[in-house]
């Protein structure tokens, strides 16, 4: 496994990371397992996954729909509860649906009822977050403050759909004080929004602990979980990448997309 000391340094990792979960969660007055710990295996082996799940994981994350897809099926029948952590467009939904992922990211009405159409014709529903964006950023994803009720109302009359709540990626800082305003802003969303909105998808490696203090369900954590994410081939441009018919190219994770500044070592959904 090429995950940075392999099976038993994973292992050690999920504990410290669910260690800082619990700090956080006894600071804020929280029980710590009302926090679900989201490993994101972006470019990681199914094996690293595997060392996860053994580990007592059982929410894993992807941010390129392909990726997700090859990876469900190694691993189907092992339990594993799939989030989709990336940038989801439209001719990917069905996709994320056969892996009955929790889709982080959605931020489109057309990208709702592209799930809400895919999961109708499955027999199921579909899950997802709305992505939120609380801050200045004109490159960043996410719908903003002032158009979240509409754009919630809109989503929530698609046939095949069920919002779960909210996800936020705030401004990139070195300070993880600085993410703090932008969660409790995320967590005084969901509560305006009502019934239905049970879930706060927010913290990764560096400000999780921040994010559990402000009322964080699912934290996503990727390099304190596997270590520094594998490097990419020579000429890899990811699975999600690759160009399609007509010159577009594919799905990229949130943490493709271009930012006017990153974190050290952010690589999106989960870091």
């Amino acid at each position: 496994m090429s995950t940075a000391g392999g099976t038993a340094a994973v292992a050690g990792r999920v504990e410290r990371v669910r260690e800082r979960i619990a700090a956080a969660a006894a600071r804020a007055g929280r029980d710590p397992a009302e926090v679900t710990l989201v490993a994101v295996a972006k470019l990681h082996p199914v094996e690293a996954i595997r060392a996860a799940l053994a580990a007592g994981v059982a929410d894993v994350g992807e941010s390129y729909a392909q990726e997700l897809e090859a990876k469900a099926a190694r691993l189907a029948g092992t339990g594993v509860r799939w989030h989709f952590v990336g940038r989801l467009q439209r001719n990917k939904a069905g996709t994320v649906v056969a892996a009955g992922a929790l889709v982080h990211s959605l931020a489109s009405v057309p990208t709702a009822r592209a799930l809400g159409r895919r999961a109708h014709d499955r027999g199921t529903v579909a899950q997802a977050l709305v992505q939120v964006e609380l801050d200045e950023r004109p490159a960043a994803h996410g719908v903003r403050p002032a158009e979240l009720e509409g754009f919630v109302a809109a989503c929530r009359a698609v046939e095949g759909l069920e919002l779960a709540g909210l996800m936020v990626m705030p401004a990139a800082a070195t300070d993880p004080e600085a993410s703090r305003p932008a969660f409790r802003r995320a967590a005084e969303l969901a509560r305006s929004l009502g019934h239905g909105m049970r879930h706060l998808s927010m913290g990764m490696t560096a400000d999780l602990e921040v994010a559990v203090e402000e009322g964080a369900t699912l934290v996503r954590v990727g390099t304190a979980v596997f270590g520094p994410r594998p490097p990419r081939r020579s000429g890899d441009q990811g699975p999600e990448r690759l160009p399609r018919p007509g010159g577009r190219s594919g799905d990229r994770g949130a943490e493709g997309l271009p930012r006017p500044a990153r974190r050290s070592g952010d690589a999106g959904g989960g870091p």
